[in-house]
This record gives C-alpha cells, sequence and structure tokens, in this order.
C-alpha cells in the first residue's frame, strides 16, 4: 500500500488508519503481528503520520510506547478515536491527563458484558470513520462528561471497573504490570442510568449545533 506523507489532517490520518486496518488486518494483543503483518489500532494511526513502522514496534515495546507517546499527532488521533467511544478513558486526577491509549486498548480487548464478543474488526474500522468525521467537524477533542455515579465513579456509561487477574493478562498487560501499570475490566454498576446520559461526543455535537 503506497503512502503520501505528510499527513497533517487528523481526519486523514484517521481515515488512512482504517485504510490500514481493513487491509492489513487488525491485532488486538501486539502492538504488530510480524507473521500476518496484522496492525494494533495505536501501529495503524502512527503508520498513518510516518509512513512506516520502526524496528521498536516488533522488538522493544518500551521503546515503541515512547514513540507513541512522543507523537502529538499520533497522541491527537487517538484521542478523537477515545472520545467516540462509549465509556470514558481512564483519568488520572494527580496530572488530569486522561488515557485515550489505553482506553482504546481495553475497549478492542475486552469482550463486550452483554455480547460476550470483542469488536469485530469492520466495528473498529467504523469507530475511527466516526472519529474522523468528529475530528473534521469540531474545533477540539470533546471533554470529558461531569457528571460522576456515585457508586462506581462512572459517568453513566453502566459501567464499574475491577482489576484483571495476572493470569488472565495478555503478553503485553503483563510487561505492563511489571512497569506498575494497572488492568482493568468492566462490568455492570447498578446505580448508573446507562445510556441515557449523552457520550462526550454527543454533548460536544449538541453544543456545536
Amino acid at each position: 500500500m503506497t503512502v503520501t506523507l505528510p499527513r497533517t489532517s487528523t481526519g486523514t490520518i484517521l481515515n488512512v488508519a482504517g485504510q490500514f486496518l481493513s487491509y492489513f488486518g487488525l491485532e488486538r494483543q501486539e502492538l504488530v503481528n510480524p507473521a500476518r503483518e496484522a496492525l494494533s489500532i495505536e501501529a495503524a494511526v502512527f503508520r498513518a503520520v510516518t509512513g512506516r513502522i520502526p524496528n521498536a514496534f516488533t522488538r522493544d515495546p518500551k521503546t515503541a510506547e515512547l514513540l507513541l507517546e512522543t507523537n502529538e499527532p499520533t497522541q491527537e488521533a487517538l484521542a478523537w478515536i477515545s472520545a467516540v467511544l462509549p465509556t470514558d478513558a481512564p483519568h488520572d486526577p494527580d496530572t488530569g491527563i486522561d488515557d485515550h491509549l489505553e482506553h482504546i486498548r481495553t475497549w478492542v480487548s475486552t469482550p463486550d458484558f452483554f455480547t460476550g464478543a470483542v469488536p469485530e474488526p469492520f466495528e473498529v474500522v467504523g469507530v475511527l470513520q466516526r472519529a474522523k468525521q468528529a475530528a473534521e467537524n469540531l474545533a477540539a477533542v470533546p471533554a470529558q462528561r461531569s457528571e460522576l455515579c456515585e457508586t462506581c465513579g462512572g459517568h453513566g456509561s453502566l459501567v464499574s471497573d475491577i482489576e484483571i487477574p495476572y493470569e488472565e493478562l495478555s503478553p503485553r498487560q503483563r510487561q505492563g504490570v511489571a512497569h506498575g501499570r494497572k488492568y482493568t475490566r468492566s462490568i455492570p454498576c447498578p446505580h448508573c442510568d446507562g445510556y441515557d446520559h449523552a457520550t462526550p461526543l454527543a454533548e460536544a455535537q449538541a453544543e456545536a449545533a
């Protein structure tokens, strides 16, 4: 697949990333699957930005994470993807920073509570297309919702997070645990009013209308 650089539009980056996922396939556990060339969402975005996949993405996870974290166009695109997902990104109250990448990784690899299935590749590409449309039509990434459920600390998304047992973690997640990360899965919260709450994207679109 030929890539024309540079890609300065976030919408274009997201569109090309979706094309990469359709062409190469979706990888859920690693950044890149060298055996079948499949890409994770973040690797597809990084390739859409830079036109390449660094060797570190298959050989040096720590360097790969640093490359992702320090690439501003990639982070901007990931923030838009996170914004269109039905739940909110994990938020660090000490730094005020939302972990958009972890939000995306959790969504793409965690079975839906009601269906028991992880998102299909076509659904992932559809999310990138919605993120593309949002990035092209809104001036900034929507802010997180402000009204929290007192029971689960969520935003009316009908879920509460519990820590995933170590034995159920993927190899990449176990590496993260060694560096102090925690991984959670969502379970229903009995006191949220669920999908009556708008997503951050829907709220921002309503305000812009």
